[in-house]
């Protein structure tokens, strides 16, 4: 007889032994991810609404799409076979040189735009312009007072390019020219989840489409003018599920509108700065590569991938380089993109999507009750909520039940950086920043001495622990089965198995402050000998789940 859901529940929960079976409940981005799935979500076919499984019908390669730098590094981008280049409003040489190729255009734009800007790029395969007034009043850079202006000229100008683009007198099919840019590129950075990104870039499309439909244009049109750009991180499944689910709650807009046959298919997917770590920035390389991944098979039209270096500042050329064929590898050797919507029919990917849809939605109907996107950043409660996202990331983080490869896991106490610690942007965070900033004050300000207790097979669990848990803070180690005179600031760590705590610790830690030393740690958790233990001298405790920034932190009194 075939096995049933209950049946594997029952065995599962045997397993468990009385454990709760809510154990194995994860979550991600504050949603529930059940251990099995058994029932399909019907999201339908490819190429229909709701479009879930992409706006085509047939699968085509994603297009890499560089950051463009000055005019030298755009020919190196052109030369190791990028398919579009992505332009600040200032690289006007750098883009006046790549505008004789065969190339996509991603154009910022800084203020109010004019049809000058798109007569620039009207020579491009496609270009898509970065006309984003609410998002220069996220990052500052637009008085909210200045705002309806903007959106009015917005309008005005989307408008007069939908009309030369229709009339042919620019040159190309309408399709190939989007007027305005939603990103969530920034509102990711300041800590949102995965449906604080899609309930922002809805409400975001509402108040471009309002703007829109005031200057004349109808709804498929006003559509047709938008594109938008997600930001992609680490969790490549989690990542993958929020740009299907983008697709759908992106339907669900304009259906409301009366549009229901124009799926998205202007999806720009932006490697996540948020993800980037400067120390140990090689393993970067491995971030981006599960990014790129992620938004491939996520189905976005254009993907930028980030150097590894790129945390630093202006990315090497060697960063660039490895960016650039990073992508062309999983496109060209690994054929990412061939197939349209790989992640179709998992059980598990089709109910996280649908989850992921239903959450983003509810969030943007909350920020529609309450005025708007452009009400919520000018109150502040928008960036409260990022914030509060923020700080929930962080504390995962912080008790490395997140853990960042290279920083807060296997970090490298004695590696040389590439270039000089940058600053922590003001409205912007990165998931190592707590770690880097610690490790910043404290590295190499303590000696720590890994005391050990009994024989080496005993210890060498808790001992390979401490070791990693203090070069977190770039503090090395030296084991020691003996006590030695403390050296200044020392800091001794107590490492051995519970049978030996409970007869040798507490006799260790009194020998241990006899010798001077100021700190002492026990690595592993207390249990009922926490009292006789801090009574011998024991100040802090490191175990699996432990606050690793606030226990450094206590430990090296904030030392600089």
């Amino acid at each position: 007889m075939k096995p049933t859901y209950d049946d594997w529940r029952a065995q599962v929960e045997k397993e468990l032994a009385g454990a709760p079976f809510e154990k194995l409940v994860t979550r991600a981005d504050g949603l529930a991810i059940q251990p099995l799935y058994t029932e399909r979500v019907d999201s339908g076919v490819p190429g229909v609404a709701p479009f879930v499984r992409g706006a085509a019908a047939t699968a085509a390669p994603f297009e890499l799409c560089m950051r463009s730098g000055d005019s030298d590094a755009a020919a190196d981008d052109l030369a190791g076979g990028t398919d579009a280049l992505w332009f600040a409003a200032s690289d006007r040489d750098a883009l006046a040189a790549a505008l004789g190729h065969d190339l996509a255009i991603v154009m910022d734009i800084a203020g109010t735009p004019k049809i000058e800007h798109f007569k620039a790029v009207m020579n491009a395969r496609r270009a898509w312009l970065g006309v984003d007034p609410i998002g220069e009043l996220w990052a500052g850079e637009l008085e909210a007072s200045a705002l309806p202006r903007e959106l009015n000229e917005v309008g005005a100008f989307a408008r007069r390019v939908a009309e030369q683009r229709t009339s042919g007198r620019l040159g190309a099919p309408d399709h190939q020219v989007r007027s305005l840019r939603i990103s969530s590129v920034a509102f990711h950075a300041a800590g949102a989840d995965a449906a604080d990104e899609l309930a922002v870039i809805l409400a975001t499309g509402v108040a471009y489409l309002r703007a829109l439909t005031r200057e004349g244009l109808d709804d498929a049109a006003a559509a047709r003018s938008l594109w938008v750009q997600i930001a992609v991180g680490r969790d490549t499944f989690g990542e993958l599920c929020k740009l299907r689910a983008l697709r759908l709650v992106w339907w669900k807009l304009l259906a409301a509108a009366g549009v229901t046959e124009l799926g998205l298919d202007a999806i720009h997917a932006v490697c996540s700065p948020r993800t980037l770590s400067v120390r140990d920035p090689w393993v970067n390389l491995l971030r981006v590569t599960t990014e790129v991944f992620a938004a491939v098979l996520g189905g976005a039209r254009l993907v930028t991938p980030a150097a590894f270096d790129e945390a630093f500042g202006t990315p090497s050329a060697l960063g660039r380089r490895t960016a650039r064929n990073t992508a062309l590898v999983l496109r060209e050797e690994s054929h990412l993109g061939r197939v349209l919507d790989a992640g179709g029919g998992s059980y598990y990917l089709e109910a996280r999507t649908e989850t992921l849809a239903r959450e983003a939605w509810s969030r943007f109907q909350a920020i529609e009750r309450d005025g708007g996107i452009v009400a919520a950043i000018k109150s502040g409660s928008l960036r409260q909520r990022l914030e509060a996202a923020w700080t929930a990331r962080a504390a995962a983080i912080a008790v490395r039940k997140e853990p960042v490869l290279g920083t807060s896991e296997f970090a490298n106490p004695s590696e040389k950086l590439p270039a000089a610690l940058p600053a922590i942007a003001d409205r912007s965070h990165r998931d190592g920043e707590a770690f880097e900033a610690l490790r910043a004050r404290v590295e190499r300000s303590r000696d720590v001495v890994l005391v050990t207790l009994g024989p080496a097979a005993e210890y060498r669990g808790r001992l390979g622990y401490a070791e990693a848990f203090f070069a977190t803070g770039g503090l090395a180690t030296r084991e020691s089965a003996e006590v030695t005179p403390a050296s200044p600031n020392a800091i001794a760590c107590i490492c051995g198995s519970d049978e030996r705590y409970a007869t040798e610790a507490a006799p260790r830690a009194t020998e241990l402050r006899a010798a001077g030393y100021t700190q002492i740690v026990l690595a592993g958790r207390p249990g009922a000998l926490e009292k006789s233990l801090k009574a011998a001298g024991v100040d802090q405790f490191i175990f699996v789940g432990c606050d690793v920034i606030a226990t450094l932190t206590a430990l090296t009194g904030g030392a600089t």
